[in-house]
């Protein structure tokens, strides 16, 4: 996934009636348009049609002067995942190419023994480019973890001022990538209405729980989700999700220095979950996550 030149970028053809037929990169793609690159002139306001490479053609005009970076907006809002997914599927495989799609959302970054959350800025079958605040040196191999997808290895190719663009060992097949975009499509926004009061943490009063507030990973079946573990006890862990999981729900933690552990829910408060340990964990454990919990 380079940073620079054409390498993550899908080839499409921007169409005008006064300049004609032009060869065009698309970088970034949105509903509302499309980052691109274009080989001649271009003039800001220009109308135009783009037709990219995935069989589908739309209307717009050229944002900028620029032809090394200008935007081309769409005269509607274009339902992205819908359009890929109907285009990829009548397309001959040799033919399919995705571009990049703006994407926001978190998801957790595992690198050199640490988990760390970030946000995605973009995403495609080959790689993603990330926010965070995290050091990460070029070429460290990371594992990154999107809510509802199974965790993905990766390299880190290029950082730069608090961003960083990581390429997949393997692709995401598109039949798999497009029903994931099209659930994160549907998600409604958390409400902006005040949040309910909620009850007093069960742990509160337990005398050697352990406050964490780390990054951390939940297994439903063979998805994984997204997770900062507040507390725990050696019997029970209180975690938030952007997830809500059911009472009785039956997850797998991950947690550090221990590995993996098996849980299930007992209370939901919106984000904010209660679930016990199906093994209570031993002194043993609890002493290694006490030492994750100092700070270093």
């Amino acid at each position: 996934m380079a940073r620079e030149g054409h390498a993550d970028s899908s080839r499409a053809r921007l169409v005008s009636a006064d300049a004609g037929e032009r060869e065009c990169f698309v970088h970034r793609l949105t509903s509302e348009g499309a980052m691109l690159s274009v080989r001649g002139a271009v003039t800001h306001g220009e109308r135009a049609t783009i037709e990219l490479p995935f069989g589908l053609s739309v209307e717009g005009a050229i944002v900028g002067d620029d032809p090394a970076a200008l935007a081309f907006r769409f005269d509607e809002p274009m339902d992205v995942v819908g359009a890929l997914a109907r285009c990829l599927a009548a397309l001959p495989a040799e033919r399919r190419q995705m571009p990049r799609i703006e994407l926001r959302q978190r998801l957790c970054i595992r690198h050199g023994g640490q988990v760390d959350f970030a946000w995605t800025r973009n995403l495609s079958p080959a790689g993603l480019g990330v926010e965070t605040r995290v050091a990460l040196e070029v070429g460290e191999a990371v594992e990154i973890t999107l809510d509802g997808l199974r965790p993905i290895q990766g390299e880190i190719r290029w950082t730069e001022q608090g961003q960083a663009g990581i390429a997949f060992f393997e692709e995401i097949g598109w039949q798999l990538l497009m029903p994931w975009l099209r659930q994160v499509a549907d998600r409604r926004p958390p409400l902006t209405a005040p949040k309910p009061d909620i009850a007093p943490s069960p742990l509160g009063a337990v005398k050697n729980a352990l406050k964490l507030e780390i990054a951390s990973h939940v297994r439903s079946g063979s998805s994984w989700w997204n997770a900062q573990v507040l507390s725990l006890s050696n019997a029970l862990v209180e975690f938030e999700s952007d997830t809500e999981f059911e009472p009785l729900s039956s997850l797998w933690l991950s947690l550090p220095e221990i590995g993996g552990w098996p849980i299930r829910v007992i209370e939901c408060h919106g984000a904010r979950h209660v679930a016990e340990f199906r093994l209570p964990l031993r002194p043993h454990e609890m002493g290694l996550l006490s030492d994750a919990a100092r700070p270093r």
